[in-house]
């Protein structure tokens, strides 16, 4: 998967002439690109946990909370419940999508990539960065992030595409629902 897959999904044809499919072609494309969205949510998940702490750094930094410059990973640690606490409701809780609590297969690719902008060992060595690299860190997770989130846009608009196509062969009768249950 990966790069090339999302490409592929993405891309303005993909979806081209999807009336005519046959609906095991419909249902295979949704999996496909619900696959897809859960590893791209995932590496976003990740980036914005590490913009969340970098930025967390920073704000303590300029603040001038310098008694606790040397504590390290540990205070970050101390503080990660805080950092990553979020207040805000989805924007439109009808079209929020259902939070997945597993690692996608697909997602080894996209965490790659978040590694290589900011990993796990640059995180526990924060308190020893410049502030300028920190600065540097947040625009490159900031753009990744910002990346994966159009393309998590893009698929979800995909995936409501084929649902909708599937809804409408199920309600003309073109589909079955009972299809999908195999010879029983």
């Amino acid at each position: 998967m990966g790069r090339d897959q999302l490409q592929r999904l993405l891309d303005e044809e993909y979806l081209a002439g999807l009336a005519e499919w046959p609906t095991a072609e419909v249902r295979t494309a949704r999996a496909t690109c619900e696959a897809e969205e859960e590893a791209v949510s995932y590496a976003r998940r990740i980036a914005q946990g590490r913009l969340d702490i970098l930025r967390d750094e920073l704000e303590r930094r300029s603040r001038g909370d310098a008694e606790v410059a040397d504590a390290g990973a540990s205070d970050v640690l101390a503080r990660l419940p805080a950092i990553l606490a979020t207040d805000q409701p989805p924007a439109d809780p009808m079209r929020a999508r259902a939070t997945r609590l597993r690692v996608p297969a697909e997602a080894e690719a996209y965490a790659d990539e978040v590694d290589a902008a900011v990993d796990e060992g640059f995180l526990a060595e924060l308190s020893r960065r410049p502030t300028e690299e920190l600065s540097a860190a947040v625009d490159r997770l900031a753009a990744l992030e910002h990346e994966l989130s159009a393309a998590r846009r893009g698929l979800f608009d995909r995936v409501d595409r084929l649902r909708d196509e599937l809804a409408r062969r199920y309600k003309d009768g073109s589909a079955a629902v009972r299809d999908l249950f195999g010879d029983r």
